[in-house]
């Protein structure tokens, strides 16, 4: 019975890692790319824009890891049982 619980566990943590993985190759092809202004002119100010991990990348990423350690967690116990 554990058997079957722990490969729904192993396809739960797949399916959680390849649509993480997906949700993170998607947000970063649909950034605008970056644009840069007038270069011939000094900055009016001293703050530099650098752009960051949107939240679709931050997600991704999350449910990309969440998903890799439940498929960790599930093939240790897989591996590490005792047969009866």
């Amino acid at each position: 019975m554990n058997w079957i619980r722990t490969h729904r566990w192993f396809t739960g943590g797949l399916g959680a890692a390849v649509v993480g993985l997906a949700l993170l190759v998607t947000a970063a092809m649909t950034q605008p790319p970056v644009e840069f202004g007038w270069f011939a002119y000094a900055p009016l100010a001293d703050g530099v824009f650098l752009p960051g991990p949107t939240a679709g990348e931050i997600f991704g990423i999350g449910l990309a890891s969440l998903g890799l350690i439940v498929i960790a967690g599930s093939l240790g116990y897989l591996r590490g049982r005792r047969t009866p």
